[in-house]
């Protein structure tokens, strides 16, 4: 077999061929990058945010948003959020740092810790001592989404770059229609979340069209230190459930994830429509957007924790910006 752009020998068969490793390479990057045009993700005026675990998705997503903000000399920094997950996260926030310190982006890091009183499995048990049946993923997703959220703003930050790729998407929306609702994947597409609130900063996906196949190949062609095994606790989450039984039909039917975030997009327009609805008010306790008077975050934690102002000595690392900030 060879390369279906040249004669040189593939490294990876896609629908629409083989590829050698720097066809590929040049492939992944001309997607991702019109992504980010296709679906207008950010301006040159953003001040951008990528959300940075130190993993093959996030790690891939900030070396090309990087190379992407200094062609536009616009200020983009790297946030990692630290649950605690020790041999893990700290492993993965390591090469973040290291990389980050190697190209001269600027970067903070944001602990559970010093956030809300704990790492996540002190935090999980407490919450289960007060009767909260939350799962130590949900729990771990809710209090990472917050903390990237006001953190980024505090920051100053307009977008939140994030790694999700066409298998998260793929996933998340069937795991919407199975426990969740209509109304949940009305927040989905390249540009997710909750709007209609002046503390949310909008999140935007380039890697929307990417497999993680394909993604795991890249990140090792970028020669991205990362780690590539999952969080520990991630084989009891429901999502990994979700994700096994798709692979295994994506196996049987390859290009049904394609399919299944196509249809998304058919009908996102009119989800986004019917669900919009009026503007999300904030947490009566945190300030936080939240459909609810008290966001999930403050009931399950039974109290209202602002964090720590990013600027300050809870930041470490902090290296010089990409571009002027502003």
């Amino acid at each position: 077999m060879h390369c279906l752009s040249c004669d040189k020998k593939p490294v990876i068969s896609l629908q629409q061929g083989t590829l050698c490793p720097s066809c590929f390479a040049s492939y992944f990057e001309r997607k991702v990058y019109a992504t980010v045009r296709k679906h207008r993700l950010f301006s040159k005026r953003d001040v951008l945010c990528v959300a940075c675990s130190g993993g093959k998705d996030s790690m891939s997503v900030l070396h090309l948003m990087h190379r992407l903000a200094l062609k536009q000399r616009q200020r983009l920094f790297a946030l990692g959020i630290d649950e605690g997950v020790e041999g893990y996260r700290d492993r993965q926030l390591e090469d973040m740092a290291s990389y980050c310190d190697a190209n001269g982006i600027e970067r903070h890091i944001i602990t559970f810790a010093g956030s809300f009183g704990g790492g996540i499995g002190p935090l999980h048990a407490r919450c289960k001592e007060a009767g909260h049946s939350v799962s130590r993923c949900a729990l771990c997703g809710l209090l990472r989404r917050r903390l990237l959220n006001s953190s980024a703003r505090g920051l100053g930050a307009t977008r939140i770059i994030t790694g999700h790729n066409m298998d998260d998407e793929a996933q998340t929306m069937l795991m919407n229609l199975f426990r969740g609702g209509p109304e949940l994947a009305a927040r989905m597409g390249p540009v997710s979340g909750a709007a209609g609130h002046g503390a949310f900063v909008p999140r935007v996906k380039p890697l929307y069209y990417c497999t993680d196949k394909e993604t795991a190949l890249y990140a090792r062609l970028a020669k991205l230190r990362v780690m590539m095994r999952p969080c520990p606790y991630r084989e009891r989450s429901y999502r990994a459930y979700v994700a096994e039984k798709l692979d295994a039909i994506e196996a049987d039917f390859p290009g049904t994830k394609s399919t299944v975030v196509s249809n998304l997009l058919g009908i996102l327009p009119l989800l986004k429509r019917e669900y919009a609805g009026s503007a999300i008010p904030g947490c009566r306790l945190c300030g936080e957007p939240s459909k609810k008077g008290t966001c999930a975050v403050c009931r399950i934690l039974g109290a209202s924790r602002s964090p720590p102002d990013p600027s300050g000595t809870r930041s470490r690392g902090r290296s010089r910006p990409t571009g002027n900030p502003r």
